[in-house]
């Protein structure tokens, strides 16, 4: 894959965004715009403080955009704050140690201490996490009980959320789930 231009990419989510917001007259959710960039210094704090390098394609991300609330329907992508401190990352962490304690994370070669959640819902199971599969990038898993999707990469994680909030404009639109490739 080659490397991802940040800036592009997020106005690219913007414009998808946007156009579920004119759509979603009920409204389903809601469509906030991504926290503004943390500097280099943030980023580095940020690392001291988790005792790990952040994943490459994810820290560029955040150099853009510090988080974003309700990047996938209910689903806040972390940004420095929410990887530290605060309610969703302590809700993070519990759902984790649920999962954990299930077995889940054993079913698919994890541990609890080996991921950094980087997502989570407040209202549902669904939680977001980077885990080392060997490679260029860690892997983002996306876990709602069990294991539901694997990324290859935060890009590909990034692009696959934008790729199902445009078949929910196709759904709003014609009325009918597009099929999948």
């Amino acid at each position: 894959m080659t490397e991802v231009v940040w800036p592009d990419e997020i106005v690219k989510a913007l414009v998808v965004r946007q156009r579920l917001d004119e759509l979603d007259s009920v409204p389903v959710w809601s469509y906030p715009l991504p926290h503004v960039a943390v500097d280099e210094e943030g980023l580095q704090v940020t690392e001291r403080s988790l005792g790990m390098p952040l994943d490459p394609q994810y820290r560029g991300f955040l150099r853009h955009a510090d988080g974003w609330p309700k990047f996938y329907q209910d689903v806040d992508l972390f940004g420095t704050r929410e990887l530290l401190s605060g309610p969703e990352h302590d809700s993070a962490k519990e759902t984790l140690d649920v999962l954990d304690g299930a077995g889940s994370l054993a079913r698919v070669g994890l541990t609890k201490d080996s991921l950094l959640p980087i997502a989570a819902s407040a209202l549902q199971t669904d939680l977001f996490v980077m885990a080392d599969r060997g490679g260029e990038h860690a892997h983002v898993l996306w876990l709602a009980g069990d294991l539901v999707e694997e990324f290859p990469s935060f890009s590909e994680y990034f692009l696959a959320m934008l790729d199902y909030e445009r078949r929910q404009i196709v759904y709003f639109e014609t009325g009918q789930w597009p099929a999948t490739e």
